[in-house]
């Protein structure tokens, strides 16, 4: 199958493709925000003088993520990636909650570990300019197809998959892909079955097998603070209410911004073992359906039981529950901090206690889904 307008670009082509990278002033400047003690002429050079996209990434993109980190986190952690085998080939499946760094952090924590970085999928309703497919093509993205046709819809799906199980099994590079398509605005992680449906559409063997093929790995993504949170709102309140939303222009943009430079607290990371023995546990199950739905269920109970909680997780629930439930999780100083936090990113729906609630239960919600995955292993 050709795979021409979704794949990510190979060694051979990373000069090329740099050379027009380098024409263009907004991305050099936005590096050398990040690599002050660089001058413009040698963050190009720099550029120019890599010869594959491994070198690229371990020394230039992992460089400004370190430093976005250090601008905009107070700790970075990550548990369970020293269980990964180097040998291996994984299908990381996490939960979204930032457009860019999600993927950028999983394959920051990969390079650290001296482990080969894994392959990203990327919506195309984010590339809104050339230079950028080229830019995440360049840095081991492929492109998911997004407002298309209804009747292209299927191509594009076993496309995809095809491409999915071509870069595990024969390029043997890992994947990242997130549990479902937009980001978790509201704090409750959901794996969407329609995508381990996508992963079988290429293959004739049975669903069960294929999907233990692919080594599906769940990855919990943990944010103490969202940078986003404020902006996401008015989206909720109009879904709360059963209106339509409509994104205004250069929405995506901003939040992409907004969520690498804003502020995010503590960050952990953690990388839970493959679900093949569990995928395997349910043979016994014949309807298609009812299997997807059982493995994305197991998706999420990993998520949720790795889901690193924070002050701020527990501080949100007992203040929309009106409860000290959590009390001993978090210090009388904590609490204050969050509750300065919440009133001013609130400011500008002051009154308005739908906006407040929406506000409370993106950090709370992380809290009930892991209280019910406890419930659940108990």
């Amino acid at each position: 199958m050709n795979f021409e307008d979704i794949r990510a670009y190979n060694d051979e082509e990373y000069q090329s493709v740099m050379i027009k990278l380098t024409q263009i002033d907004l991305l050099m400047e936005a590096i050398q925000f990040y690599l002050p003690e660089l001058t413009l002429t040698q963050i190009k050079e720099t550029l120019l003088s890599f010869k594959t996209i491994q070198d690229f990434q371990s020394e230039m993109v992992c460089m400004v993520i370190g430093k976005m980190v250090n601008h905009s986190a107070k700790s970075l952690t990550f548990k369970g990636i020293k269980d990964i085998d180097s040998k291996k080939n994984y299908l990381f499946i996490s939960n979204h909650r930032d457009i860019v760094l999600d993927s950028a952090l999983i394959n920051y924590g990969l390079n650290l570990n001296n482990y080969n970085t894994s392959e990203i999928a990327i919506g195309s309703n984010l590339l809104s300019m050339p230079w950028i497919k080229d830019l995440v093509r360049l840095n081991k993205s492929f492109i998911v197809k997004r407002n298309i046709p209804k009747q292209e819809i299927l191509e594009a799906s076993k496309a995809l998959s095809a491409y999915i199980n071509y870069t595990l099994k024969e390029k043997n590079q890992s994947i990242w892909i997130a549990q479902r398509e937009g980001r978790a605005k509201d704090g409750f992680d959901k794996t969407n079955p329609g995508l381990l449906k996508m992963f079988g559409l290429c293959s004739s063997e049975d669903l069960l097998t294929h999907l233990i093929g692919l080594n599906i790995t769940p990855v919990a993504i943990s944010y103490e603070y969202d940078p986003c949170d404020y902006l996401k709102i008015n989206e909720l309140i109009k879904k709360h209410n059963g209106e339509l939303y409509s994104k205004t222009e250069n929405e995506d943009n901003q939040h992409m911004v907004l969520g690498m430079k804003g502020y995010k607290g503590n960050i952990n990371i953690h990388f839970a073992a493959p679900i093949n023995n569990k995928i395997a546990s349910l043979s016994h199950i014949k309807n298609r359906n009812d299997l997807l739905k059982e493995i994305a269920d197991i998706i999420d109970n990993e998520i949720y039981k790795h889901y690193y909680l924070f002050a701020s997780h527990y501080v949100a629930y007992d203040l929309l529950h009106h409860s000290n439930e959590f009390e001993n999780e978090y210090t009388a100083e904590e609490k204050q901090t969050f509750v300065d936090y919440v009133e001013k990113r609130t400011a500008d729906f002051k009154g308005n206690d739908l906006a407040k609630e929406i506000f409370l239960k993106m950090y709370a919600n992380p809290v009930l889904n892991k209280m019910k995955t406890q419930k659940i292993n108990n």
